[in-house]
């Protein structure tokens, strides 16, 4: 009698396990796909923000008169030919990093101070576009602020950075090609 109670406990318990794990997995899924949908939704919604020709993007989105578009022009000429400059010795240092990976016996010391470097240039390319988007925005008025939030917002939201020319030299390397 004690080994039917027995038995009969552990397949109950068995069964409540078995529909928690149950019920777990199909809200899993179901999560998933929902979160899946909604990132997709706020793609569709994102605003993409060219590489080129930046400036006539911001006189189409923000409404810019013709003082403001010379100023964003000019900006935008700046924050390029500084990102540029750091975007390639990101380039550089990434490709020391991996030739130092590649040796027999890399050295750890000089890839901590690659890796040091490499986020000392990310910090500054950060603070070039936190310049760049301030400089903008002190130059808007109200509703162009909103605006603007809104295109830096959903760029972030792509996880991207302001994308750069592509290029970002010349043919032959002959210095800086601005579209804008």
């Amino acid at each position: 009698m004690i080994k039917q109670n027995t038995y009969r406990i552990l397949i109950w318990v068995i069964v409540v396990l078995l529909a928690t794990n149950l019920s777990m997995g199909i809200s899993f899924l179901y999560h998933k796909q929902h979160d899946k949908k909604l990132a997709e939704q706020s793609y569709e919604k994102a605003i993409e923000m060219p590489a080129q020709q930046r400036t006539k993007f911001f006189r189409e989105q923000l409404n810019l008169n013709p003082e403001q578009v010379d100023k964003f022009r000019d900006w935008n000429r700046e924050f390029n030919r500084t990102g540029w400059e750091i975007t390639h010795q990101l380039e550089n240092l990434r490709v020391e990093m991996v030739t130092e990976l590649g040796k027999e016996t890399p050295d750890e010391s000089r890839l901590e101070n690659i890796s040091k470097e490499i986020g000392e240039m990310h910090t500054k390319l950060k603070k070039e576009t936190i310049g760049y988007y301030m400089k903008m925005k002190a130059e808007c008025n109200t509703e162009q602020k909103e605006k603007l939030n809104g295109i830096f917002m959903s760029m972030l939201k792509q996880n991207e950075d302001v994308k750069l020319p592509a290029g970002g030299y010349g043919r032959n390397g002959r210095g800086f090609r601005n579209n804008n």
